[in-house]
């Protein structure tokens, strides 16, 4: 396209469309100014909601960045507690591996023998619990798995817990994981 004022084709109309898409007033007419853009609005201050959203952003970041860094990290922790308890492992049970029995009996590995057991003890008053009273006793007359369900539903380091630990005093506190292993 060529302008409007090239002399090879012409000149333009006065007032109005050319044919290249423009607008041009008509002569002697003065150009409307093009109206002014809107003023941009004043900033707002940040009052005390504002203020309160960007810590509790601030702190979200924050704890995402923790949560992200502790993930991380932890990969390298495993592989690292991973190594240093199969060291341990050997230290004390030798290379005892899975085929020799570690799974089968576990108090047996490594020459750590059997547990160890005693007669029952009778529970005496080990708290003001009906059922859990019940538990102790039928402990102390046999049932294994009430020893073990003593255990779980007493209150943590309660006379009750101790004495389901000892399998009703068959064996030292903490010997053996469950009771009903002892059978």
């Amino acid at each position: 396209m060529t302008p409007p004022h090239d002399p090879a084709y012409g000149t333009a109309p006065t007032g109005g469309w050319t044919p290249w898409g423009t607008w041009e007033p008509a002569a002697g007419r003065p150009v409307p100014a093009a109206p002014a853009a809107p003023a941009a609005p004043a900033p707002r201050p940040l009052g005390p909601g504002g203020i309160a959203v960007v810590v509790a952003g601030l702190v979200i970041g924050m704890v995402l960045a923790a949560v992200v860094g502790a993930l991380l990290l932890r990969g390298a922790a495993d592989d690292a507690g991973t190594a240093a308890g199969e060291a341990i492992g050997q230290a004390m049970f030798g290379g005892v591996s899975e085929d020799a029995g570690w799974y089968a009996d576990p108090y047996a590995v490594g020459g750590l023998g059997p547990v160890e057991q005693t007669d029952p003890v009778p529970p005496g008053e080990l708290g003001p619990d009906p059922v859990l009273d019940a538990y102790a006793q039928e402990c102390f007359d046999g049932d294994l798995q009430s020893c073990d369900d003593l255990y779980m539903e007493s209150a943590p380091l309660s006379d009750y817990e101790e004495y389901g630990s000892t399998c009703g005093g068959r064996v030292k506190a903490w010997t053996v994981p469950y009771c009903t292993e002892l059978d």
